[in-house]
């Protein structure tokens, strides 16, 4: 009984933090469109997006920090990811992922990301092929991940991370925090986890910009020095469960469900399904119920053993139905 205390503090804590961030709503997508920083709700993982993203209750590798922080615990030894996504209209994103073995039963990890494009040429109305000026865009962040296995079946694990975001001359930065749970409930292989991400207060660009109003005394047009608006981050709720129906010598497969509330978008469930041949041959799938733009996703993986490290290749696929379709792919190493 002792032991259920702290986990049942934490779960009524995070439960508390979410309803106070308004993490529930009113149902609609109405809230597209909200958010700063949406490059955060990019899928990182060529596994996870194969699965449909359903993979807040798996741990499967560096990446799986991302979407539940307390995933980081499940490690007992050390894992290495790399992602490369190419994103609709030249634009990449870069990702890095490591975690690791702390002491006890403390683990700790770091990773970091870029979404970033070559410069583009100035236009203006009345110099529509360019005016001779280029631009820069970069959106990024750094994290640190903290995670603790209290018991043999939970763990739970957070993230602080420093993101920013320069567009020309304008920029802005803060700093966001992610909370998970990872549970594993004893039925067989079944696992309920939640997790948070993407969690802080609300910010807009630096600086001001001088703003035209009309002056209701003389009623001439004059300037004002205006702080842009601020926006909520894209914080995202998961709960979902994962089981392995199959567990065999040569055969494994493993089933996830999840559900998504998003801050800035309507809810959404998704599934995702995974099968591996001696855990050497991977194939995924995952299908997304109402996510406007985006349905079904496949996945191919490779476990290829080389000494006293494994190395892992994965590509996904996702169909955005309205736009070309990103192609990503990730390189993990895990050190046995």
């Amino acid at each position: 009984m002792k032991r259920k205390i702290p986990i049942i503090a934490f779960i009524t804590v995070f439960v508390g933090i979410g309803l106070s961030q308004n993490i529930f709503p009113i149902l609609g997508g109405q809230r597209v469109g909200t958010s700063v920083f949406s490059f955060l709700n990019i899928g990182v993982s060529a596994r996870a997006v194969g699965m449909g993203e359903a993979v807040v209750a798996l741990n499967q590798d560096a990446t799986s920090v991302y979407y539940n922080p307390a995933t980081i615990a499940q490690f007992e030894k050390m894992e290495l990811s790399t992602t490369q996504i190419q994103w609709p209209a030249d634009i990449n994103y870069d990702y890095f992922s490591i975690s690791g073995h702390l002491i006890g039963r403390h683990y700790l990890g770091m990773s970091a990301g870029i979404l970033h494009m070559a410069p583009m040429m100035e236009t203006t109305e009345y110099m529509p092929d360019g005016t001779g000026n280029y631009f820069t865009f970069q959106d990024r962040f750094i994290a640190l991940t903290y995670g603790a296995k209290m018991t043999d079946r939970f763990s739970f694990g957070i993230t602080l991370k420093h993101v920013s975001e320069n567009l020309a001359d304008y920029g802005m930065s803060t700093i966001l925090m992610d909370m998970g749970t990872f549970y594993w409930t004893g039925f067989k292989s079944l696992r309920f986890c939640a997790a948070l991400t993407h969690f802080g207060s609300q910010t807009g660009p630096d600086g001001s910009y001088d703003k035209r109003i009309l002056d209701q005394g003389s009623g001439e047009e004059i300037t004002e020095p205006t702080e842009y608006e601020i926006f909520s981050p894209p914080t995202m709720f998961r709960v979902g469960a994962a089981i392995d129906p199959v567990t065999t010598t040569n055969h494994h497969v493993v089933v996830a469900m999840q559900l998504n509330h998003p801050v800035d978008n309507a809810e959404y469930i998704v599934t995702g399904f995974e099968y591996s041949y001696m855990r050497l041959l991977y194939f995924r799938s995952g299908l997304k119920i109402n996510k406007r733009g985006e349905g079904l996703t496949f996945g191919l993986g490779f476990n290829v053993p080389v000494g006293s490290v494994i190395i892992r290749t994965d590509y996904g696929y996702a169909d955005f139905q309205h736009l070309s379709d990103p192609k990503r792919f990730s390189i993990g190493v895990t050190f046995r």
